[in-house]
């Protein structure tokens, strides 16, 4: 063997070639593809409560009505305003198990129709439909009609703004049942009740009054009258601001 042969060169080292870089969308991806990325980066949800199988405890329901709405997306966001998620009390109601608004609404709409009302077949109990200020009636377009018990009768004439509603249920301490009735029918019912509250009463309130002279005479007569001594001993006895006289006290 031929002692001095050329040493062996040593083999390259392969390459390494640089990862390839994320695709945007629309390079060759398709839609599939987009969707399966977002839902493996989507965070999880938490897992929906069971329907119930056993038997339902209606003082429970009836307890949670009295409550109010209470939803988990409304939960979460009056613990994050207040910052108590992480308190003690926080993470009690956060594990009580609130239904999400999807389920709520759902059970809530569910074969519910909003009833149609012709305000021309009932009579509008005007005391009940001036239980709310007439800047609230005209905001929300909404009017009491009647009271029923506890159940406040409104009605409007498209779908009903839930502020609204929140905001006669605030005024009038009543549970609402919304109704619908025609446009141009909520539009005279509106024009009759607070047409004396609007326009045209602040520029008759504004408008100056003529006065009417009357003679010394005639002035002197209606001070010193009868009526005016005895309007003035009134004065002076119940709504004067001075010490209560002994003439009050002794008179039997």
């Amino acid at each position: 063997m031929w002692p001095f042969r050329r040493k062996p060169k040593p083999e390259p080292e392969p390459t390494r070639q640089p990862p390839p870089a994320p695709s945007r969308p629309g390079s060759g991806r398709t839609a599939a593809d987009v969707l399966r990325q977002l839902e493996a980066e989507a965070p999880a949800e938490p897992p929906s409560r069971p329907a119930p199988t056993g038997p339902v405890d209606h003082t429970l329901g009836r307890a949670l009505l009295a409550e109010g709405p209470v939803t988990r997306e409304f939960l979460h966001r009056q613990l994050h305003v207040a910052g108590k998620a992480d308190s003690y009390l926080g993470k009690l109601l956060a594990g009580a198990g609130a239904p999400p608004e999807a389920d709520l609404f759902a059970v809530l709409a569910a074969g519910y129709a909003m009833p149609e009302v012709d305000l021309k077949q009932c009579r509008v109990h005007v005391p009940t439909a001036r239980a709310i200020p007439r800047e609230m009636a005209l905001k929300y377009k909404m009017v009491p009609i009647e009271r029923i018990g506890d159940l406040l009768c409104v009605v409007c004439s498209g779908e009903p703004n839930p502020k609204g509603v929140e905001a006669i249920r605030r005024q009038t301490g009543a549970r609402v049942k919304m109704l619908r009735c025609p446009a141009h029918h909520l539009q005279i019912l509106l024009r009759r009740l607070y047409a004396a509250g609007g326009k045209g009463a602040a520029r008759r309130a504004g408008k100056a009054i003529a006065a009417v002279p009357i003679s010394r005479e005639d002035y002197n007569e209606a001070t010193s009258g009868a009526a005016a001594r005895a309007e003035a001993r009134w004065h002076s006895l119940y709504a004067s601001s001075g010490p209560v006289r002994a003439s009050r006290l002794a008179r039997r």
